[in-house]
């Protein structure tokens, strides 16, 4: 069996580990299912067409974490349709697995009435929408679903994101920590917000007389040179994560994570530990409400009012409206989740189990070896 996997990993640039987890989980759980005689090549989309050198003796092509593109916006990664083309064309079976918008602020109303790209729409319906069904399209999360189904395109489900499952993992109890000691917390995509995640990083600090670090997934480069000098008194430590994903290992020594980072939260919970995710946009929002999962939206209650009105143009202010910071809700949230015994992390877990088994993997077994 050989298998061609469109990775989103950038290896310029942001060199976002995230996006690095997605395609090798993949991989991982691929051999567990298959066999490790598997072969699985790698095309990372973000960076080059490689298509002109393609062979085509693959057994499918492989899509995780596509991210539909709506009406007004591009294609990303740009070379992504190419490979499309080349399945269709050559009748290589195209799976998609995990497949995310990214709406701003990300509420249900957004996600039942976003428009697609005309094309886009075209093109899913002639991979997704065939009787045969030999290509399949999978949601990371229920808002994705919303929006597919919504647009005509047919969709196996909600399967959750690929970063959630590690066969090392699943099934596990929950590592509840004895005393917080370490805490990291994610810094946003969002420039605007990193006074705030400092702000959150000395709190927590003081509130549990720990360690913190403040942790970057990507992007160190262009926002760290935004950062005060102040910030750098050594009170709070600075980690860079980026350059793929074995640099999330990094959360080992670290009891609870708190911050804006989806695959930060994720990894956490696929290690079975705590965290407390500040959902920037539809990723995380989306996230959150499949797993029920520990967190809330970093756009103010107002944003979300007005989205519920005004849910076709809420986007298009997001640029503006991104400005408000976040509320404070996180300190009595996770104060509540530690009191409680972490019941709410249990109960995700409880539920990314049962992705696992009732979606995820029976969606992996059925690409055709």
């Amino acid at each position: 069996m050989k298998y061609l996997m469109l990775s989103t990993y950038p290896s310029k640039g942001s060199r976002n580990s995230g996006d690095d987890l997605i395609g090798k989980s993949l991989i991982k759980l691929l051999k567990k299912l298959k066999g490790n005689d598997i072969q699985i090549d790698t095309a990372y989309i973000a960076d080059a067409n490689l298509t002109d050198n393609l062979k085509f003796n693959y057994s499918a092509i492989l899509a995780p974490a596509l991210r539909p593109t709506a009406l007004g916006e591009v294609v990303a990664p740009k070379f992504r349709n190419d490979y499309v083309k080349i399945a269709l064309d050559h009748k290589i079976p195209f799976y998609t697995i995990g497949a995310g918008w990214s709406q701003y602020p990300g509420t249900v109303s957004q996600s039942k009435i976003l428009k697609l790209n005309p094309t886009e729409i075209g093109t899913f319906k002639k991979l997704f929408n065939q009787k045969m069904g030999t290509n399949k399209i999978s949601c990371r999360d229920i808002y994705t679903e919303n929006v597919l189904k919504g647009n005509g395109i047919s969709c196996y489900g909600t399967t959750g994101d690929l970063g959630l499952f590690d066969t090392d993992f699943l099934g596990l109890p929950f590592k509840h920590p004895n005393k917080i000691k370490n805490i990291a917390v994610s810094m946003p995509h969002n420039k605007h917000h990193l006074s705030k995640a400092y702000e959150i990083a000395m709190n927590l600090k003081k509130r549990y007389s720990c360690n913190v670090k403040l942790v970057f997934h990507g992007y160190f480069g262009k926002l760290g040179s935004l950062l005060p000098k102040d910030w750098l008194d050594n009170q709070i430590q600075i980690i860079d994560l980026a350059g793929g994903a074995e640099k999330l290992n990094y959360y080992d020594k670290i009891d609870l994570h708190v911050g804006f980072r989806l695959h930060a939260h994720i990894w956490f919970l696929r290690t079975r530990k705590p965290s407390l995710l500040i959902a920037e946009d539809g990723r995380g929002t989306g996230h959150l409400t499949t797993i029920n999962g520990l967190g809330y939206s970093a756009a103010p209650n107002s944003v979300f009012s007005l989205a519920e009105f005004l849910p076709d143009k809420i986007n298009e202010w997001r640029k503006y409206l991104s400005e408000i910071p976040p509320s404070d809700d996180v300190y009595n949230m996770l104060d509540s989740e530690i009191n409680s015994g972490f019941d709410q992390t249990k109960n995700s877990l409880k539920i990314i189990d049962h992705l696992w088994k009732e979606k995820m993997k029976p969606f992996l077994n059925s690409i055709p070896e």
